[in-house]
């Protein structure tokens, strides 16, 4: 009743009543987010242990949680235990904050036979139950010790396959002991080249109570000779950690196991077989076109991607796709670009063709045989070739030159309305000359002091008033400066129809020849700066020249002739 009353008496402003309606929400959201259940893991040392053997139990939860929470009068019937030792902490990593609560229990069983530690509740959490081998004595465990929890398995995805045909062959650990200066040793066998593909794969987990790491390893095994072969597993060594590292009382023993080996039928090529020999089970070629296009002007680029892609294929082992081009086209290549995906080994190779002539060019086909080791049979992929109607271009085409330089190089402004007339009598003509001329003279003073302010400013708050589209040089110096060799190419050819007897075209065209040939090539040294740099001077003087031809047409007064 009170609080209603000074709600009542109080005039809250409506910014007030929004902040307390906002306060209300965020308390209420706060308090009604569901909490997630933690995650809760029992662990033992030792599964097979003696009566009265001393082994250590481990119970973690994924949050902090009350120390006194966890109940252990469940191992009261058939396992005596200590004092828990417990620990939490919480820690702030990549702006993730992680929890943790482990208690660390001794544990030892009371008389021989096969028990189960059960499982403890923690809040909403629960662990496994863990079963455990009680012999006689601690004694006898460690006269007949137990196998170490380490095991080493292999699978390959084939046992028979052609000469130069891969496959995969695939590795997995399971660790369940403590060790040192571990080691997985390659497979292999007479004829065979072996090659680790990628990175090791590794992921903890939790069998009936122990701790497992496991290991996955791939390869990529290459038949060099037929007949059959004997390929040896992976091995696996490495010391056993034994002993109780509380007293400092520990002893390594060393460790070795292979996995099993497995036989391989190698067969021989055809001898019908034809062409270049790629064994494998699936072959992809692909191409794309851009633009995709089948008419075009003379000088106009259009690049060809060709996509190459294997199965369970060696990179060396990929041919080389050349292709026969007509001498009216001038071919630029990108090197090669290899990758691997889902067993699979690729190569993609780019083409910057440019027609050089008029007329109906035909562009080349591909076709690859190859050996389809899954039917026992050649196949033929092809990708098809292309024909383009080519033509010579349009040389009165000025869409991308700036208004000024649309003109001819000859015109002349001129004014038919001038009139001149004959001054006879001075009067108070030169008086008013005088005039003038003081006024000319001021006005040069004032526009020289202008000039002399503008040139204070910075030049982009000029040029940002005034957008013009670039010229064929200006064109060829930004593509130059922005490494983009086919706009290079493609500016080049405006200027050229514009400009086709111009002093400068040799020096020009050998320039850009340098610089494509250069962009194209396998080379990359610093020779490529050199032919950049020399380039660049050519458009720059060029640019140079054009700017003052167009400043004079623009700026020039007919001459006044008197009649």
């Amino acid at each position: 009743m009170i609080i209603n009353s000074m709600f009542n008496n109080y005039q809250y402003s409506s910014l007030c009543q929004h902040w307390l309606k906002g306060l209300f929400l965020s308390w209420l959201f706060a308090f009604s987010t569901p909490s997630f259940a933690a995650q809760a893991v029992a662990t033992v040392s030792k599964n097979i242990v003696g009566v009265n053997e001393v082994f250590q139990l481990t119970i973690n939860v994924d949050d902090n949680v009350n120390t006194n929470a966890l109940d252990l009068s469940n191992l009261d019937v058939h396992f005596n235990y200590g004092t828990p030792s417990v620990s939490s902490g919480t820690s702030f990593v990549n702006g993730v904050v992680t929890r943790q609560t482990e208690w660390k229990i001794a544990v030892a069983a009371k008389e021989v036979g096969e028990f189960t530690i059960p499982s403890f509740r923690l809040g909403a959490s629960q662990t496994d139950p863990i079963k455990m081998t009680v012999l006689k004595s601690a004694n006898k465990s460690a006269s007949s010790p137990s196998k170490p929890e380490i095991k080493i398995d292999a699978e390959s995805n084939k046992d028979q396959l052609y000469v130069g045909e891969s496959f995969r062959y695939t590795v997995r650990i399971r660790i369940g002991e403590q060790m040192s200066q571990a080691a997985l040793q390659a497979p292999s066998g007479d004829g065979l080249n072996v090659r680790q593909i990628g990175e090791d794969r590794q992921v903890e987990t939790v069998l009936n109570g122990r701790r497992y790491l496991i290991i996955t390893r791939d390869y990529q095994i290459t038949a060099n000779n037929a007949g059959d072969i004997l390929l040896r597993g992976a091995k696996f060594t490495g010391n056993l950690i034994k002993g109780n590292r509380g007293f400092g009382s520990t002893l390594q023993i060393p460790f070795e196991q292979q996995a099993d080996d497995l036989s391989l039928s190698v067969l021989a090529k055809p001898a019908d077989y034809k062409g270049l020999w790629l064994p494998t089970e699936a072959l992809e070629l692909e191409q794309q076109w851009q633009p995709d296009v089948q008419e075009m002007e003379v000088g106009e680029p259009i690049s060809r991607t060709i996509t190459l892609r294997i199965k369970n294929a060696e990179q060396s082992s990929l041919p080389n796709l050349n292709l026969q081009y007509p001498n009216s086209v001038r071919v630029y290549n990108e090197n090669p670009v290899y990758g691997s995906d889902n067993e699979f080994t690729s190569m993609t190779i780019k083409q910057v063709i440019i027609p050089r002539q008029a007329g109906e060019i035909s562009l080349p086909a591909l076709s690859i045989n190859w050996w389809n080791t899954a039917t026992s049979k050649q196949e033929t992929s092809n990708i098809d070739g292309l024909t383009l109607s080519v033509l010579p271009g349009d040389p009165n085409s000025q869409a991308f030159l700036p208004p000024q330089v649309l003109q001819p190089e000859n015109a002349v402004p001129t004014d038919n309305n001038v009139q001149t007339e004959i001054i006879r009598d001075s009067g108070w003509w030169p008086w008013l000359s005088l005039c003038l001329a003081i006024l000319w003279l001021t006005t040069l003073i004032l526009l020289f002091i202008e000039k002399y302010k503008r040139k204070q400013q910075p030049r982009n708050l000029i040029s940002a008033q005034v957008k013009q589209p670039l010229s064929p040089v200006e064109g060829m110096i930004q593509a130059l400066d922005q490494d983009q060799p086919i706009q290079l190419q493609s500016y080049f050819q405006q200027w050229l129809k514009h400009s086709p007897n111009h002093p400068q075209h040799d020096e020009l065209h050998k320039a850009i020849q340098n610089v494509m040939q250069c962009a194209y090539s396998k080379d990359k040294s610093q020779k490529k700066e050199t032919i950049k740099r020399d380039a660049l001077l050519i458009m720059q003087e060029l640019n140079k020249t054009t700017i003052r031809d167009v400043n004079a047409k623009s700026s020039a007064l007919e001459p006044i002739t008197p009649q």
